[in-house]
């Protein structure tokens, strides 16, 4: 039970850290089209990646098509990039944890910081990774899960931007 509670008290942790990051008033930021844009192709070139197709597949589900409000404060808005997918092979010849180090550091090598890694989450059937660039404000959350589909879950964001108009 000690080890349930610690798990639930790091998510929870993640989830702060998750609302904090996605929320920056900083002004040396890209604007909100900018941002999408880079969203965008960051996006579409990790779904790409050899590092991706050397443990498995996925494909975009929202390609920051529209505003979101979602953990922002009133009167601000965001995008979203998700994708997922499954890993190949037989089952659980992957490691999830190696998985999504894969892809922490084909976004490390494109400028983003890793926040938060399975280190903090300690799961065998879970692998995570949370990155930041800091010159865009994007944020990545890459999750792979051994067991139930989809195996791979990748959402990136934008900061939160003032709503126009």
């Amino acid at each position: 039970m000690r080890q349930g509670a610690r798990k639930l008290s790091a998510a929870a942790m993640l989830v702060s850290l998750i609302a904090l990051t996605g929320c920056s008033g900083d002004a040396d930021i890209p604007t909100l089209d900018e941002a999408t844009k880079q969203l965008v192709a960051d996006g579409d070139k990790l779904l790409a990646s050899r590092e991706l197709a050397a443990t498995g597949s996925a494909a975009a589900t929202e390609r920051a098509d529209r505003e979101s409000e979602l953990g922002c404060l009133k009167g601000q808005v965001q995008r979203f990039f998700r994708a997922q997918g499954d890993l190949t092979g037989p089952p659980y010849v992957h490691s999830p944890s190696n998985v999504a180090g894969l892809m922490a550091s084909w976004l490390r090598l494109r400028g983003y910081n890793k926040i938060v890694d399975n280190a903090d989450l300690g799961d065998e059937n879970l692998g995570v990774a949370v990155l930041q660039n800091p010159q865009t404000g994007i944020t990545f959350f890459v999750t792979v899960r051994n067991g139930q589909k989809p195996h791979i879950m990748i959402v990136g964001k934008t900061s939160c931007y003032e709503r126009d108009g």
